[in-house]
């Protein structure tokens, strides 16, 4: 889906800038702690920095380090590490987060490794049937008053049987982690990407009960269709080679495995593909969702026993090997391998392949607050293009999801060579004001959406239009002197949703590109997202995000396929590539190029 937070920014001036102060304690405490180690902390807001060090200490000697910070910003997430003797913690994982708040707050932590609870505090996290109830009904209330097209792939007769569903199966265990676990799958039934139990949105209760478990599949792997194939290993058995075909998983076959994980994973439409691409583990996502449903569904395990075939060989064999939490899995995997990305900067990377060929690799737009200026990046990319004169220009977002379209559109406005028109977007909403009764368990980055108030106005029962001045208007583009003469490739792949399914479609729709790879995820028949409300269930603490708008083209209609931009030379990928490592869409790209047949 188009993003629309920048367009809304830009028309309605929705960003707050209102500071407050924020109290935060703190705690970091490990027996393997040598006494007398200097131990410190960096972050991305103010008092915290990351070229400079706050120190904590240890003043009763207790063995555990502390320091009492006071942040007054307008911002709500701190980003930060610890670093012990002058090495950083948690190396090669995810930095730290946390939300600031009005009231004070202690944060205990252990190092480099993020906390878990035990059995027993996991099973103390349970409700009441009113308790269920309540959330159940502040949960339906809030979809059937947010949700901008509910009913696009689901009827209502359908979700309401749905909803007694959940009903039943959360009420026979009560416990937040089932809540989370039901819940979820209730979501993906409404078949919309921005519709879901959003890892990055949950209170610590689930991050530590669930997230940073130590339960997680001590592998990476990647999929062609319905099969795994070990992708990098974390375990102890160096037999775990890169190109296994991975069987079984404690008995479980992995076409099973992936299909009872699916009913979890949500896409826009009957986008099968997406959902599966979900499930890819890479090993430098901070979540990953085979870890979150594998456990909920199969139970947690200190032991896997897994299947394996060398395809190579002929030859299959079983193995058992460790669990491990995430964090532990992506220290080892990258003192193993140097190919993860350490920084967000990392997954954008450009280089010469020879002298007609260049590649560029982009595996996220999305590049708000990350302090990274993509601008000059891709204005040196270009000026590297033609300075070389580069006949062949291949941009490869297969592991994108992506972002700000913004990324999209200045890449593509330097790519045309003839004048393109793109089409303008018409946006809906389901309501006017947000109802008085559900405003306490909603929140998001800014007041706008809480009221469009003129801006909008009735289209139909359940919709409001935006009114054209608020709307995205279309646009007409001209090749760009300093721009890029040459042929260019787009490889894409079912990871593609949002901004870098917007920018397959126009590519697609303009032919500005030879797109080559698989179908990309999202769906033609438009996507709903923009602006996002984050529900938060009022006992159990569950998240949900809801899409606030619904895009469409101007010349949308019901004809459209029902799935992703299927490209104009689709490649399915081989097993004798999957085993010896070859990269099967760069490899098609190359023969292209080279005038051979693909």
């Amino acid at each position: 889906m188009r993003s629309l937070i920048l367009l809304f920014i830009l028309f309605l001036g929705c960003r707050s800038t209102h500071s407050q102060v924020s109290i935060v304690t703190f705690k970091l405490s490990n027996k393997d702690l040598k006494s007398g180690a200097k131990i410190t902390i960096r972050g991305n807001v103010a008092p915290l920095s990351w070229e400079a060090d706050y120190l904590l200490n240890d003043e009763d000697g207790d063995g555990t380090y502390e320091a009492t910070i006071q942040f007054n910003t307008s911002r709500k997430l701190v980003n930060y590490k610890f670093l012990f003797d002058g090495y950083y913690e948690l190396e090669g994982n995810n930095n730290r987060m946390i939300e600031l708040k009005d009231s004070p707050q202690v944060k205990d932590h252990i190092i480099n490794e993020f906390n878990y609870y035990d059995e027993d505090q996991i099973s103390k996290l349970r409700y009441t049937k009113e308790e269920i109830q309540e959330d159940l009904d502040v949960l339906k209330r809030a979809l059937t008053s947010i949700h901008p097209n509910l009913y696009k792939y689901i009827t209502k007769s359908d979700l309401d049987a749905d909803f007694q569903t959940l009903r039943k199966e959360i009420l026979l265990d009560p416990t937040q982690k089932n809540v989370y676990k039901y819940v979820s799958k209730f979501a993906s039934n409404i078949k919309c990407s921005h519709t879901f139990t959003n890892p990055w949105n949950q209170v610590n209760d689930i991050e530590y009960g669930i997230y940073h478990q130590p339960d997680k599949v001590p592998f990476t792997f990647i999929r062609t269709e319905n099969r795994l194939f070990i992708d990098k290993n974390a375990s102890d058995d160096p037999r775990l080679q890169e190109g296994l075909e991975i069987i079984s998983i404690n008995g479980i076959k992995t076409n099973q495995i992936l299909k009872q994980l699916l009913t979890y994973i949500t896409s826009d439409g009957d986008n099968y593909d997406k959902r599966l691409e979900r499930l890819t583990m890479n090993g430098d996502e901070k979540y990953a969702l085979f870890d979150i449903f594998y456990a909920l569904e199969f139970g947690s395990s200190d032991i896997f026993s897994v299947e394996l075939k060398d395809h190579q060989n002929n030859t299959s064999f079983v193995t058992d090997v460790s669990s491990m939490s995430k964090t532990k899995r992506s220290k080892i995997l990258n003192e193993r391998y140097d190919s993860l990305a350490q920084k967000f900067e990392d997954g954008w990377q450009f280089q010469l392949l020879d002298d007609r060929v260049a590649l560029l690799e982009i595996r996220s737009f999305a590049v708000f607050n990350k302090g990274f200026d993509w601008k000059e990046f891709l204005d040196n990319v270009f000026i590297q293009l033609n300075k070389n004169k580069i006949e062949h220009f291949i941009i490869d977002i297969r592991r994108n999801e992506g972002g700000d379209d913004l990324v999209g559109e200045y890449i593509l406005k330097r790519i045309i060579q003839k004048q393109v028109k793109v089409d303008g977007l018409d946006l809906f909403t389901s309501y006017r004001k947000i109802p008085e009764d559900i405003r306490p368990y909603i929140n998001t980055w800014s007041k706008a959406p809480y009221n469009w108030s003129y801006k909008v106005k009735k289209k139909d029962e359940r919709r409001y239009q935006f009114r054209s001045i608020f709307a995205y208007k279309g646009k007409v583009y001209s090749p760009q002197q300093d721009g890029y003469r040459g042929k260019t490739y787009l490889l894409t792949g079912a990871q593609n949703s949002s901004a870098t399914h917007t920018m397959a479609t126009y590519v697609k729709q303009h032919n500005l590109a030879t797109i080559i790879g698989q179908k990309t995820g999202g769906n033609q028949r438009g996507m709903n997202g923009g602006f996002m409300f984050f529900l938060k269930l009022p006992n159990c603490r569950v998240e949900l995000d809801i899409p606030v708008i619904e895009s469409r083209t101007q010349n949308w209609s019901e004809e459209l396929p029902n799935g992703g931009i299927v490209p104009d030379v689709v490649v399915k990928k081989r097993i004798d590539q999957i085993i010896n490592g070859v990269d099967a869409e760069l490899e098609a790209t190359l023969k292209i190029i080279r005038g051979n047949i693909y």
